[in-house]
């Protein structure tokens, strides 16, 4: 696998607990951290994304990701992705971008 540089959390927001949602990504983050010793300012969590919050549209939201995503070299796909339509836009885009996908175990 090539060298992570900048990488992307993607999963399923939309329907979400805010709580449980950040949770899910700081625990990623911290996996990351851990098993690839990614720095963290390299980590990328879509809700800490300028200009995204809680209540934005799904639309403006995804503008926002996939102009992000455009910056990384990794996607990190939660396990619950295939649940979320914003998460296989941002799948679709890795793939067709040359992104390298890692998903969650």
């Amino acid at each position: 696998m090539k060298k992570i540089k900048k990488i992307f959390i993607s999963g399923k927001i939309t329907g979400e607990p805010p709580e449980a949602c950040i949770d899910k990504f700081y625990k990623a983050r911290y996996e990351l951290l851990l098993k690839y010793g990614v720095r963290d300012s390299k980590i990328i969590i879509p809700l800490k994304i300028q200009g995204i919050h809680f209540g934005i549209s799904h639309e403006d939201a995804m503008k926002l990701c996939l102009d992000e995503l455009k910056t990384c070299t990794h996607i990190y796909m939660l396990k619950d992705w295939g649940e979320s339509k914003g998460a296989k836009m941002e799948h679709e885009f890795a793939r067709n971008n040359g992104i390298t996908i890692i998903y969650e175990k």
